[in-house]
C-alpha cells in the first residue's frame, strides 16, 4: 500500500439513507452486497439516485477495540438529493452526515482495508495537530470496491475530527 493523499473535509449537510447491521465485520462482509442492493433498490424506486453524483458509503459505528465484536454497528449507505421527500421503510432510514474530517484516498486491495484504517489513526491522526471528534468515521467509494483479492480501488476513509 502506497502513502495516501490526505486532506481535510468540511462536510455540511450530507444527507444518506442507510441499512444498519448488528455482529461480526466477518458476518457484515457476508451480508454487506445484499444489503447495498436492498439499498439501491430503495433508492431507485424513490427517484434517490443521481448518476456521477450519488456516493456510496460504509459507516462504523462502534470501535471494535472497545465494542463485543457481536455487537458491532455498521451501515451500508448512499448519499441522496437533501431536498427529496420520501418515506424511511422497514430497516432503510435516514441521517445527516457534518462536520469536519480528516480525509486520507487510497489505492486498495481487498486485503488491505484494515492496513489503511491503522495508518489513518495510528501514522496520520495521533501524530497529526488533529484531535478526534466523537462521531463515526466512513469508507466512502471513489470507485467501486474490489471483488476478489487481486483487483484494487479507491477508497476514502473519513476519520471525524474537532
Amino acid at each position: 500500500m502506497k502513502e495516501p493523499k490526505i486532506r481535510i473535509e468540511n462536510i455540511e449537510d450530507m444527507k444518506v439513507i442507510y441499512i444498519r447491521f448488528r455482529g461480526t465485520y466477518v458476518e457484515f462482509r457476508k451480508k454487506s452486497r445484499s444489503m447495498f442492493n436492498k439499498l439501491f433498490e430503495f433508492a431507485k424506486n424513490n427517484d434517490l439516485v443521481v448518476p456521477n453524483v450519488t456516493k456510496v458509503i460504509t459507516i462504523y459505528h462502534d470501535n471494535p477495540f472497545i465494542t463485543d465484536e457481536k455487537n458491532l454497528r455498521t451501515s451500508v449507505a448512499m448519499t441522496v438529493p437533501s431536498g427529496k421527500i420520501f418515506e424511511e421503510q422497514d430497516d432503510i432510514s435516514s441521517m445527516t452526515i457534518t462536520g469536519k474530517f480528516g480525509v486520507g484516498q487510497f489505492d486498495i486491495n481487498a486485503k488491505e482495508y484494515g492496513t489503511a484504517w491503522e495508518y489513518m489513526y495510528n501514522e496520520w491522526l495521533f501524530k497529526s495537530e488533529y484531535k478526534p471528534r466523537d462521531s463515526f468515521p466512513f469508507e466512502l467509494y471513489v470507485t467501486e470496491p474490489p471483488k476478489n483479492f487481486k483487483d484494487s480501488s479507491i477508497t476514502e476513509i473519513y476519520i471525524p475530527l474537532e
